[in-house]
């Protein structure tokens, strides 16, 4: 597995709260003090599909909602997990295609004002398919250059149908939808990192950092 440094994952958190409007209708409580979280997400030992999504729960309580991302080759969850002491956490994993939740037979202990960085979330089940994804490992996408002052350009072998350029917060700074050209002005932008989340035609995700300065 490719090593990030923790900079990077710090960065991470918030990210993938985005999209979650529509899927297992968790909803998040929060709290005054959380825990910054990543996980790594497979199924039966493959990455897990882009758009599943992750709740982590405390008695019965959803405490973090994220949406599963591909990030050079593996899949990721990256929130906050809202509670304000060391608690027990369960999670639960909803899976898109099927519309179905199931339960993850691992608990978290939660570690609030701190981090939780590359925590493994594994479900196995004999009801999710683990083909290989073919469609996604023929796909190549470069983005140039990945420290940029006033534009990047997108490179890819596949049809794009959307873009969002993702700050470090999570919030969607700049979006596009059937983009008429590869490069992308992000001069407006302030310095720091962000993610461009390059949704292909073929229907896969591909996610890529960038560093605005």
């Amino acid at each position: 597995m490719k090593l990030f440094t923790k900079s990077m994952f710090l960065s991470l958190a918030i990210i993938t709260t985005l999209n979650v409007f529509a899927g297992p209708g968790w909803t998040r409580v929060n709290y005054t003090n959380s825990t910054i979280f990543t996980g790594v997400v497979t199924v039966n030992g493959v990455p897990a599909d882009s758009g599943d999504v992750i709740g982590i729960f405390v008695n019965g309580e959803c405490r973090m909602v994220s949406t599963v991302f591909n990030l050079d080759g593996s899949s990721y969850v990256s929130a906050v997990l809202h509670g304000e002491k060391q608690e027990t956490a369960t999670i639960k994993y909803w899976n898109a295609k099927q519309q179905k939740v199931y339960d993850i037979d691992t608990t978290i202990t939660t570690s609030p004002s701190n981090e939780i960085l590359l925590f493994p979330i594994s479900l196995k089940s004999s009801e999710v398919s683990t083909e290989t994804k073919t469609i996604a490992a023929t796909n190549t996408l470069v983005i140039y250059p990945t420290v940029a002052k006033s534009s990047i350009t997108i490179s890819s072998s596949n049809d794009i149908k959307s873009i969002k350029i993702i700050n470090n917060i999570g919030n969607v700074v700049l979006a596009f939808s059937e983009p008429s050209s590869n490069k992308i002005d992000i001069s407006g932008l302030s310095n720091g990192f962000y993610f461009v989340s390059v949704n292909l035609k073929d229907g896969s995700t591909i996610t890529k950092k960038i560093v605005k300065n």
